[in-house]
């Protein structure tokens, strides 16, 4: 029996009532994915292909089943995907892009044909664009390199199941795109209306010599038998190869140099001041309807209060994101953001995806290039109560982002902090009335690091402020801290019960002390705040910062805001 799960504006998800879980997939989790991307992925492929889906075919209907994996769909607004134990929700999430694209093919009519080896490979590379961090999943370059290597660029095959010219399909694509610079919404809207083949689609891009340049540079770069070199992907996964794996050979003299502000004083050059105070990071509770105009007028941009101070549950929250740039005029840019746990170390395996942003352009200077759409933050993709820090990072194939499996060594995660300014961060504001503010003291994650702890606080007179921490770090900070109550509570780590608390000055900067924080190391912990009630109209500020080898690594900060009006 199918069963409808839920439906969007333009879309209707049903999954097959066998999909219970156990030993089935779970329809109801592997649908909610669904759900939760389906009107974004929508909005952006409309602007790769420069088309809207036409009303009469909507809704699109999509159906999960159970089957052995992959998907089809009857290039109208039929969507059906086959579901296994191994098939997880951002995996299923991309799969729909990919039949999504054909849809668009279809209505769009300039030459991508979906059963045939340029339209499936292309249906394979929207799934990489609009989700970069899974573009491993559809890769077949690999398939093309150890298989012949025959020109399926200046032919076409006429069928969609042949992985082999569909593997050349896409590494041609993402030649054309990160190799020579051509923006995706170009190279999909060319399309190649009388031949159908790659070859017509990079012609009509003004490409002289497509199949030859393109050959001529695989071989130089994968002698035969060669695989595509394995990327960083971040959260836990190991290396993949992905077929984006350009640019190849020497860079050209100057390159992109992509930056988000770490602080208002920032122009993109700067490592001085918080470096988590972004004001190029805004979240806000609903859609903006042209977040280009709206965030990138001198008012806003001298700004850092455009950021809704909370995220609203039960509802999608947006997150836009400013994109500058100091080089060369940098093609195929994407800015992704994390949400880590509030902690005076926000080091990359904290780090938790909450999406990523593209860009088709951004002019070197002063034009600052802003999200559209924003990056979607689903209601059931959002972190329990509390209060986070946000993780922007910024990049393209000239000018690579990192991710949270580029750094080898917590040394070489500071170091490039210090050298780069694609990587920022951004703290959410609290209301006053959370009189306990929870965050995590996190060391590094490779080996044992001396670190110091600095308080600043401008609480108004009267106020009392303390901070909680297990004992074990209570007791090994140096200088050792004169006042200290020992207390058990097992609420915030059930190991580790014993607890220490430090009455702090409520006003100024406090010295906390020194500690070596021993590998991998996220110690729950509590800031205690209590001002008095005449004050609760202004807005106060907490900040603790984390150094190490005397520069800043680290840094949290809570606005104790007044309640809001009923």
């Amino acid at each position: 029996m199918i069963i409808q799960y839920g439906a969007t504006t333009n879309f209707l998800v049903f999954y097959d009532s066998s999909l219970t879980g156990g030993g089935q997939p779970d329809g109801p989790t592997l649908a909610q994915a669904v759900l939760d991307y389906c009107e974004y992925d929508l909005v952006r492929l409309s602007m790769l292909f420069g088309i809207n889906l036409p009303s009469r075919i909507l809704p699109i209907q999509i159906t999960l089943n159970p089957g052995t994996d992959g998907a089809n769909n009857d290039g109208v607004n039929q969507i059906d995907c086959a579901c296994n134990l191994y098939t997880d929700p951002p995996g299923l999430v991309g799969l729909v892009v990919i039949e999504l694209a054909e849809i668009f093919m279809v209505s769009q009519n300039k030459g991508w044909i979906s059963s045939w080896s340029n339209g499936e490979a292309l249906s394979r590379v929207a799934s990489q664009i609009l989700h970069p961090n899974r573009a491993w999943a559809a890769s077949t370059g690999d398939s093309w390199l150890n298989g012949g290597r025959a020109d399926w660029v200046t032919f076409v095959e006429h069928t969609d199941l042949d992985v082999v010219s569909i593997g050349c399909g896409s590494l041609f694509l993402n030649y054309l795109a990160y190799q020579l610079n051509l923006e995706w919404p170009a190279i999909l809207q060319a399309g190649a209306p009388m031949h159908a083949t790659l070859a017509e689609t990079a012609t009509l891009l003004g490409v002289a010599n497509p199949w030859q340049d393109f050959i001529n540079l695989i071989s130089a770069n994968f002698p035969p038998n060669s695989n595509l070199p394995a990327k960083p992907i971040g959260f836990g996964l190991p290396s993949r190869p992905t077929d984006a794996t350009y640019p190849l050979g020497p860079l050209p003299a100057q390159v992109p140099a992509l930056y988000m502000r770490h602080n208002l004083a920032d122009d993109g050059t700067s490592h001085t001041g918080s470096l988590s105070d972004s004001p190029d990071i805004i979240l806000q509770n609903n859609p903006v309807a042209n977040p280009q105009a709206t965030f990138s007028t001198p008012a806003s941009i001298a700004s850092d209060t455009e950021i809704h101070p909370f995220v609203m549950t039960g509802q999608a929250n947006y997150v836009y994101l400013r994109v500058w740039n100091r080089g060369a005029d940098a093609a195929n840019v994407f800015a992704t953001v994390y949400w880590a746990p509030p902690s005076t170390l926000v080091t990359p395996n904290i780090w938790n995806l909450v999406g990523s942003a593209y860009y088709p352009d951004v002019p070197p200077g002063s034009m600052v290039q802003v999200s559209n759409p924003g990056i979607t933050w689903p209601a059931d993709r959002l972190p329990g109560s509390g209060h986070y820090c946000f993780v922007a990072t910024v990049g393209n194939s000239y000018d690579p982002a990192p991710n949270s499996g580029s750094f080898a060594s917590f040394d070489d995660f500071v170091n490039y902090i210090y050298a780069n300014n694609n990587v920022t961060w951004r703290n959410f504001d609290v209301p006053f009335h959370f009189h306990l503010l929870p965050f995590q003291i996190v060391g590094a994650w490779d080996a044992g690091r001396l670190f110091v702890f600095e308080m600043i606080a401008d609480l108004p007179k009267g106020s009392r402020l303390a901070i909680q921490v297990p004992h074990w770090i209570a007791r090994g900070l140096k200088p050792a801290p004169r006042d200290v109550e020992e207390l058990e509570d097992p609420d915030p780590d059930p190991k580790n019960p014993r607890r220490a608390r430090i009455p702090l000055p409520s006003d100024g900067s406090h010295n906390l002390g020194s500690i070596e924080l021993p590998a991998g190391t996220a110690a729950p912990s509590h800031l205690l705040v209590d001002i008095p009630k005449d004050r609760h109209r202004q807005t106060h500020r907490l900040i603790i910062r984390q150094l190490y080898k005397d520069r800043e690594v680290g840094r949290i900060t809570w606005l104790l805001n007044p309640p809001r009006e009923a």
